[in-house]
């Protein structure tokens, strides 16, 4: 019998360490739309949503601790009532967590009556570690015009803030093949910006109803995923990589698309222990990547109107990838997802089921057991 216990004990580890990771489907608290995450260093569940009229509605914020399956109340971030927008499903608000605790919110503002039509307002607020009220809301679009596919956020520990997003410079009046990324930078957590500075100057040209993504890198590192549109019939997953805080740019075309139309796409980063994890949608399909570090050729993740891809990595190393499907312009659809292996291979782990509302998409985030939840 003695003989027998170690391999009894070796059996039994490793029947504890395969479990198959679960994932779990939790609806959007408010019926909200739009859903974003992100995580802080304590394990803090930030999440934002859309909730009211798709023209004109409010960015809600709520949170739970780690660990934790409540939400806590929500609040609104918007200081003017019913200034952002959900209709298009990639003009939504989207979050950072930067420098002690600081909870940022950058979105497309809604067109006020009267206005002229020179594209959204980009609005900012932010919350300070301490809790309280999101600051008052500011329009940081400064001289630029034309914002459409939304913008995004990032945030670092040494209190730098980054917002990308795309529009014309002053006086431009060309069509999207003259759109550029611009990006705001601050040093002091958010409370001035500096000037807006262009960031691929040299490659001009960006698909005008699609969103991007930006992530900042403890490095110093700030890289940015968009879909270009060099001319009207090439939207190729274009990454600009900057190493020196946002200084200067490099570009790099990371997934080409021969297409004639805008497809209203959105893209996901998020930094992993082997690199940043993008993920994207062409021609109805998802693809997925490392983009630094360990760079590989993007991976067919799913097809058959797929769409808005969002990624979570959990502490095994495990990627989850979440997608719409079947979801367009006022149409809703139902959620799906799969596990890649800590390798980025794809593994048996699928499934799909939880309806997506209209103008929506999917989050994911990890929980502290390696188990996923995806927001719909």
């Amino acid at each position: 019998m003695k003989l027998l216990l170690p391999f009894l004990a070796i059996s039994l580890a490793f029947a504890f360490t395969a479990r198959a990771t679960e994932v779990r489907v939790e609806a959007v608290p408010e019926n909200g739309v739009q859903p974003e995450v992100a995580i802080d260093s304590a394990g803090t569940i930030h999440l934002i949503y859309l909730k009211g009229d798709p023209k004109a509605c409010d960015v809600r914020y709520t949170k739970r601790a780690k660990g934790a399956r409540d939400w806590s109340a929500p609040v609104s971030v918007n200081s003017e009532p019913k200034s952002a927008v959900a209709m298009g499903t990639i003009r939504g608000a989207q979050l950072a967590v930067g420098k002690a605790g600081a909870v940022h919110v950058a979105w497309n503002g809604a067109m006020k009556p009267g206005a002229p039509m020179t594209g959204s307002p980009l609005y900012y607020a932010r919350l300070d570690g301490m809790g309280g009220k999101f600051s008052p809301q500011r329009n940081l679009v400064g001289d630029t015009f034309g914002l459409d596919g939304g913008a995004s956020i990032a945030a670092d520990e040494k209190g730098e803030v980054f917002i990308a997003w795309h529009g014309k410079r002053k006086g431009d009046t060309g069509d999207e093949t003259t759109r550029v990324v611009f990006m705001l930078k601050s040093t002091d957590n958010g409370a001035t910006f500096a000037a807006p500075a262009v960031t691929n100057a040299d490659y001009a040209g960006v698909c005008a109803c699609c969103s991007l993504r930006v992530v900042a890198l403890p490095t110093g590192g700030v890289v940015t995923l968009y879909r270009a549109a060099r001319d009207k019939s090439q939207r190729d997953m274009t990454l600009l990589t900057s190493t020196d805080s946002a200084t200067t740019f490099s570009h790099d075309i990371l997934h080409p698309w021969s297409v004639n139309q805008c497809p209203m796409s959105s893209a996901a980063l998020l930094p992993t222990a082997k690199g940043i994890r993008a993920a994207w949608e062409t021609d109805g399909k998802i693809f997925s990547t490392l983009v630094a570090g360990a760079k590989a050729a993007p991976a067919e993740i799913a097809s058959g109107q797929t769409k808005h891809p969002a990624v979570a990595v959990n502490t095994r190393g495990e990627t989850l990838v979440a997608w719409d499907i079947g979801t367009g312009w006022n149409k809703g659809g139902e959620l799906a997802w799969t596990i890649l292996d800590a390798n980025g291979q794809s593994t048996p782990q699928r499934g799909k089921g939880g309806a997506v509302p209209v103008w929506s998409h999917v989050a994911a985030f990890s929980e502290p057991s390696g188990d996923f939840v995806v927001l719909h």
